[in-house]
């Protein structure tokens, strides 16, 4: 008898304990599945804010490979409303037979991301999705955070030394054209120079310039070449000045630009007076604060012509090269800093060449540099500067435009 009770009672005491583990088990489920849901809802809400790295909280996962593609890491790319960016900056794979792939990178969601015509168009977080495939056909794929900023208004920046006296952020206007160009600040010079006497612009340019090839579109000036036949030009492109508009003796002048690429494109951002105080060109000056070749990606250069009227002429001038992968076709700072004894170029703040001596027949020191002069921003096509080459039709099968930030001229704060 006792010995079937002690039977009963371990059979009772095996089937409780049982129970107890299995609904422990279920129990520990239950928790397991309700941490899972909070940790998703954490992701969730976590993914719409700023991130502090470079890789997205969610991701596309692959099946551990040892021979499979890797992907150094990367840090969030960090741009501004209206400007270009880099997709591919800082993006390294090796795969372990195949050697460095990083060349056969892709993005797969490129058309997805906030980018026209090579410029970023809207503020916020985005998530670019890179994928590469080995000669196996092993993927792996990679997400890194875009994160997009609004561009600073040009306008707002105080400079210590100097006082703002004219500024063009293109962001706000008032008095604009068709193109959105503010008419209170810039003029036009239209045609082919033949309108003011010097047909060619006086050195055999191609382009016959018109207002419609210039535009303001996402807080940036837009000057556009295009090969198109007009008049007895083969090529359009534009040319706006601020002449009997805003001109200024002495100061800083600078401009932020991004130049187009091609044989035979002239880019450029320069000055002449107002009134021709001195004599016609170049007895009264002109100032190049920048102008550019399109077949010398690296280069730009500044220069100044002064001396005797056309052709008793002379000139002085300095260039700058650009660090590799920095050249023109990328944003920068050309700047003239103008004295009464000396005018200095500064790219990106950093002195390129200063002028101190120069001179105008029949006048004392320091004309013809003493004189207003009125801004002018310009793509001309051909031309000596460049020996007269001129573009291949292939590359007016994208945009060829030169792009401003803005303009701004300051005079010294004595």
């Amino acid at each position: 008898m006792k010995k079937i009770i002690i039977m009963l009672f371990i059979f009772m005491s095996s089937t409780l304990i049982a129970c107890v583990n299995t609904q422990t088990l279920e129990n520990t489920q239950e928790e397991t599945t309700e941490t899972q849901t909070t940790e998703t809802q954490t992701t969730e809400t976590q993914s719409t804010e700023t991130p502090t790295t470079g890789t997205p909280t969610t991701g596309v996962t692959t099946e551990e490979n040892i021979n499979k593609p890797v992907f150094g890491d990367m840090d969030s790319l960090i741009g501004y409303l209206g400007e270009s960016i880099n997709l591919f900056e800082d993006v390294f794979v090796i795969d372990e037979e195949d050697g460095d792939l990083t060349e056969e990178v892709t993005i797969e969601n490129l058309s997805d991301l906030p980018i026209s015509d090579g410029l970023l168009d809207t503020t916020g977080t985005f998530i670019i999705q890179y994928y590469v495939v080995d000669t196996d056909g092993n993927i792996t794929m990679k997400e890194r955070y875009l994160i997009i900023y609004e561009a600073s208004i040009a306008c707002d920046i105080e400079v210590e030394g100097f006082i703002l006296t004219f500024c063009d952020d293109f962001n706000e206007a008032e008095n604009t054209n068709a193109q959105g160009v503010d008419m209170d600040k810039w003029g036009y010079q239209n045609g082919d120079g033949s309108e003011y006497g010097i047909p060619g612009w006086g050195n055999n340019e191609q382009q016959y310039y018109r207002e419609e090839n210039s535009y303001v579109k996402n807080g940036l000036l837009f000057i556009e070449a295009k090969l198109e036949s007009y008049g007895e030009s083969a090529y359009t492109s534009s040319k706006l000045v601020t002449k009997d508009k805003f001109s200024q003796a002495f100061g800083r002048f600078e401009a932020r630009i991004k130049l187009p690429l091609g044989d035979g494109l002239w880019p450029a951002f320069w000055m002449m007076p107002q009134d021709n105080v001195y004599g016609g060109w170049a007895a009264s000056g002109e100032i190049d604060i920048m102008e550019a070749r399109g077949r010398i990606v690296n280069e730009a250069s500044g220069a100044i012509h002064y001396g005797g009227q056309w052709p008793d002429n002379i000139y002085q001038h300095g260039s700058h090269t650009f660090p590799q992968g920095e050249g023109i076709d990328t944003f920068h700072v050309y700047a003239v800093e103008w004295t009464n004894t000396s005018i200095k170029w500064y790219f990106d703040d950093i002195l390129v060449w200063e002028a101190t001596d120069w001179y105008t027949e029949g006048q004392d020191f320091p004309a013809p540099f003493d004189e207003s002069f009125y801004m002018i921003l310009n793509l001309a096509v051909g031309g000596h500067f460049d020996d007269y080459r001129l573009p291949n039709s292939s590359i007016f099968d994208e945009p060829v435009v030169m792009i401003v930030d803005y303009v701004r001229v300051y005079q010294f704060d004595e």
